[in-house]
């Protein structure tokens, strides 16, 4: 079995914590490194981002799935930009989620 790891984050200049599988915490660094981004400046995006009122982890680990889909050949969305501004490939995932 996977094990949980906690680890803990300051998002919007508070402490919080997360617990994801070590193989989720991998595939989040890389995103992030992918996207040229800090992993607290992309959980910022995530949190601020959520309108649907899922959990943080429950909302990251939807859009680590989505992220990943999306790069493969079956995805839809085929925009290549880096970054969060709001025509970047993050931007374009979290809008399919709302």
């Amino acid at each position: 079995m996977t094990k949980l790891l906690n680890k803990v984050l300051f998002i919007n200049n508070r402490r919080t914590s997360m617990r994801l599988c070590s193989k989720e915490w991998q595939l989040l660094d890389l995103i992030c490194s992918c996207e040229q981004i800090s992993r607290n400046d992309f959980l910022e995006v995530m949190e601020n981002s959520n309108h649907c009122g899922l959990g943080l982890t429950y909302y990251t680990r939807l859009f680590i799935m989505l992220y990943f889909y999306n790069k493969s050949s079956l995805g839809d969305i085929k925009t290549r930009r880096h970054g969060i501004g709001s025509k970047s490939f993050i931007n374009e995932i979290v809008t399919t989620i709302q």
